[in-house]
């Protein structure tokens, strides 16, 4: 449940028929599909589009040293007619996240953890992030684990970190290019409701139980995500993640995005830009659209 949990990549694409091509599918231009399938970037065309989309794998935060961004995908924002993203970020409520990150009234996590573990956890936020106890108790004790996992690891991070998201919507408004959410900001609450509490404590204990372990396996994954190395992103992702986390915050969101993604591709030439651990597995964005009967295929970065 960790905040990288959106580093699912594509598991295996090759062996796929491609659709017969009518005479406007050859007017299109498309780049030279890769060989290999080791790219974040992948080129959508053919089940009746007149222009190619783009789809490609963000990490919601990376720390400033990490950040990169080829040249090929700016080029696709930039003459896209419209940018996706999971969500309109201009439309977050941020009171109304507030109000969902925090336990009921007169609720602290230590309500609903063992003295063993709460003990734990206090001294962890006190030695490894920097929350002294009285601060801890009267403030981050009363956020839902899940959200004090995320700070664990935004903390980790660094104070210098970057958003795709953030810069990518700050060029669809510098090029005046439309915007659209693939759910509304209740709909991602919504999802965030649905997390079990049971769940959430697990994950959060087992991050401070096997701290350096976690911080290790984060660490391998940003290296992945930088090498672009997807099937490594998928095992790592789906050996490490809670199956039912993985069903409610990937796989069911992946497939109420299908209907909306092949009604804005038919419209216009979009930039998708959603977490890379929507991307692939059988359940994955890829392999969701080729079951619709497009083509989908990795491009390069940088071109």
């Amino acid at each position: 449940m960790k905040i990288f949990s959106l580093f699912l990549g594509v598991l295996f694409i090759s062996g796929c028929k491609t659709p017969q091509k009518t005479a406007t599918d050859q007017a299109i231009i498309l780049d030279k599909p890769l060989q290999s399938i080791h790219s974040l970037l992948w080129q959508i065309s053919g089940n009746g589009l007149t222009k190619p989309s783009y789809l490609y794998g963000t990490i919601h935060i990376i720390g400033e040293g990490d950040y990169f961004l080829g040249k090929n995908v700016l080029k696709k924002l930039h003459k896209s007619e419209a940018l996706v993203m999971e969500l309109d970020l201009s439309k977050i409520d941020v009171n109304a996240l507030t109000q969902i990150s925090v336990l009921e009234k007169g609720k602290t996590v230590k309500d609903y953890m063992s003295d063993s573990d709460y003990a734990l956890l206090r001294a962890f936020m006190e030695d490894s992030i920097g929350i002294k106890k009285f601060t801890f108790e009267n403030l981050y004790s009363k956020l839902k684990p899940f959200y004090l996992e995320q700070l664990i690891f935004f903390r980790y991070l660094g104070q210098e970190k970057e958003s795709y998201e953030d810069n990518f919507k700050k060029i669809a408004e510098e090029k005046n290019i439309p915007e659209e959410g693939l759910e509304t900001f209740e709909e991602q609450l919504k999802f965030l409701e649905d997390i079990p509490l049971e769940n959430q404590l697990k994950s959060l204990v087992k991050t401070i139980k096997n701290y350096t372990i976690e911080i290790q396996k984060l660490d391998q994954l940003i290296r992945e995500y930088k090498a672009q190395d997807l099937p490594a992103l998928t095992k790592s992702f789906e050996e490490d993640e809670d199956q039912v986390l993985k069903q409610k915050l990937v796989d069911k969101r992946n497939n109420s995005w299908v209907p909306k993604l092949k009604k804005f591709m038919q419209e216009r030439s979009c930039f998708i830009a959603v977490g890379a651990g929507h991307l692939g597995g059988e359940n994955g964005l890829i392999e969701l659209l080729k079951k619709q009967g497009y083509v989908v295929e990795p491009i390069s970065i940088d071109n």
